[in-house]
């Protein structure tokens, strides 16, 4: 494998900096149309902590209730500026092998382990992953839960790291036997439209959840903390943070005004090749896809 870059505290700055630009044109489109969009994760941590990023954090993840989710889909390729901005959604003939979608600048060249070998969108870009209505009884959302599972193991289409032994071994044995692109994108799709059904009556929902990984693919929230946005400061701008911020940061991090020890506080992507002022068409064929037969995935960007 090629090395990992380090960052610099300067590559480290630059990093952020279009990090911000991306998710402030996001957010900025989908609050002229109406549509609930929230900082989630780390990035909403960094917000009520820090008024911006935390300072090793490397990139901003989103979340958007089930209806505006959908609704953005419709919306994105007649309002949006798509020649610098791609919305990457994976799907039959286009699949990035992420558990989030993105909006991805085109004008940028940002490639991980993950996606070098893989003809797809290697612009830097921000997740953002859909929160869905959870089923209303106990049995219904264990075989949601497990649909979920399933979902996000063969989008993904990778062993999934930090799990237990079980559940390493168990998608071992699951991605080895079902291995072909199409059938994968068959079961994956199959359950995310089975998983996401109670989103039909996504405003009557007491609890929603998200699709990730473990264990906050196992999660319930209440769905009024993510009922409406709430504008706090973010650097130099202000982001949307979910009206039960405070809530869904205890939940997720505990008593998250106090940082981790020194030995955690470093960034979380492994990062192959970046170049942030650079398109990254321009690398095809030298940084990424560089051997013939690797999987193309050139659909939808």
């Amino acid at each position: 494998m090629d090395k990992l870059i380090q960052l610099t505290d300067e590559q480290l700055k630059d990093l952020q900096r279009v990090n911000l630009e991306i998710t402030k044109y996001f957010t900025d489109f989908c609050r002229e149309h109406g549509l609930r969009v929230f900082v989630f994760a780390g990035a909403c941590l960094g917000a009520v902590r820090h008024k911006g990023f935390i300072p090793w954090d490397d990139d901003i993840d989103l979340c958007m209730p089930a209806p505006d989710y959908d609704k953005l889909l419709k919306i994105w390729d007649k309002y949006a500026d798509t020649e610098r901005y791609s919305l990457c959604i994976p799907g039959k003939g286009y699949n990035d092998h992420r558990m989030s979608c993105s909006i991805r600048d085109n004008h940028t060249t940002f490639i991980t382990p993950a996606s070098v070998d893989t003809d797809t969108n290697q612009g830097l870009g921000v997740d953002f992953g859909a929160l869905h209505a959870a089923a209303k009884t106990k049995p219904g959302r264990m075989i949601q839960l497990a649909l979920a599972c399933a979902r996000s193991l063969f989008r993904a289409g990778r062993l999934p790291n930090r799990q237990s032994k079980p559940v390493y071994i168990a998608s071992k044995i699951l991605l080895g036997i079902f291995r072909g692109e199409k059938v994968r994108y068959f079961i994956w799709s199959t359950c995310e439209k089975l998983a996401s059904l109670p989103d039909k009556h996504y405003d009557k929902a007491k609890y929603v959840k998200e699709f990730s990984m473990f264990p906050f693919i196992k999660w319930l929230y209440p769905a009024d903390w993510f009922s409406k946005p709430v504008y706090l400061p973010f650097e130099n701008t202000e982001l949307p943070v979910p009206k039960g911020y405070k809530e869904y940061l205890t939940k997720r991090y505990g008593d998250y005004m106090t940082p981790p020890p020194e030995k955690d506080r470093h960034p979380e992507h492994k990062i192959l090749f970046m170049d942030l002022h650079t398109p990254y068409i321009k690398y095809r064929g030298t940084k990424y896809f560089r051997q013939a037969g690797k999987q193309s995935a050139a659909g939808k960007q």
